[in-house]
């Protein structure tokens, strides 16, 4: 199965990576993210891939470590009206950032495990990725009034 990458191919060496939801992945180096310091309950982990969602909107996080690891992501700007992500001159340098249209900003969706229950973004910790340095972070949103399990709805 070849799952759509959100990136520019850039010819270079390539990788297979093994994935339980999609199947072996066949990418260029180049579409590696680096996470230098993790995920929040993932430290280990600094190597990702972003997969196109089925929805506008979704994307899928992939470990290139661990082939059970992947996480749903959504546009907090798609899904939910007047979310902001303030980002300290820190966070801007750890991604090598210098203009906010380098960053691609993404919330962890957590499936209920009934279908009676409520998806949830958490939009207290989003993922950011600077689109062009391919690095990426979970910042800890201080300021927020959005919380780590705000409902959200694709339908």
């Amino acid at each position: 199965m070849t799952a759509p990458l959100l990136a520019v191919p850039v010819a270079g060496a390539r990788r297979t990576i093994p994935t339980e939801l999609f199947g072996p992945l066949d990418i260029a180096e180049e579409h590696i993210i680096e996470f230098s310091e993790g995920i929040l309950g993932f430290p280990a982990c600094h190597g990702w891939v972003l997969i196109d969602g089925a929805k506008p909107g979704t994307a899928w996080l992939q470990s290139v470590e661990y082939s059970a690891l992947v996480f749903l992501l959504a546009d907090p700007f798609v899904f939910f009206e007047g979310f902001t992500a303030e980002l300290s001159p820190t966070e801007l340098r750890r991604l090598d950032a210098r203009e906010p249209g380098q960053l691609a900003v993404f919330a962890i969706v957590t499936l209920p495990e009934r279908r009676s229950g409520d998806a949830t973004a958490n939009l207290q910790g989003p993922i950011i990725i600077n689109v062009h340095s391919r690095r990426g972070a979970q910042v800890v949103l201080g300021e927020s009034s959005w919380s780590v399990r705000q409902p959200i709805s694709f339908g």
